[in-house]
């Protein structure tokens, strides 16, 4: 009984020291290093044999130069 006692109370205790060793640290963003993902031209799905970007007007792909449809 007095080694379970002593179990939980040394848990307790390393579990709150790990709580407070944390600290309150406060991140900051560095906005020259976050990149934003931006629709230039307007694209759709990617061409279903090179990925490569397409728009929904496209009669080719401008990758690979596949047709669709």
């Amino acid at each position: 009984m007095l080694e379970t006692l002593v179990v939980v109370a040394s848990a307790t205790g390393l579990f709150a020291l790990a709580r407070s060793s944390r600290g309150y640290e406060t991140f900051r963003i560095n906005p020259s290093l976050v990149g934003m993902l931006t629709h230039d031209r307007g694209e759709d799905l990617p061409c279903p044999w090179c990925y490569g970007p397409t728009d929904e007007t496209d009669t080719r792909c401008g990758g690979c130069g596949r047709k669709f449809g």
